[in-house]
């Protein structure tokens, strides 16, 4: 096979298409990010409600 047969290049454009993609999907670090965002300002709101009342955690 030569190296311009249509078969390599087709191969070609795959593997560089394969390269640029995102490991992970986008939307997925969205939402992944907004979640964790979430659950940190949930977890804040539980800590000063735990403070205000005089409830401590043994730690």
């Amino acid at each position: 096979m030569t190296g311009n047969s249509p078969l390599n290049t087709a191969n070609n454009s795959h593997q560089q298409s394969e390269t640029q993609k995102p490991l992970l999907p986008r939307s997925a670090w969205h939402s992944q990010v907004a979640y964790l965002r979430a659950l940190f300002r949930v977890k804040k709101a539980l800590d000063l409600s735990e403070q205000e009342a005089g409830v401590f955690k043994s730690e």
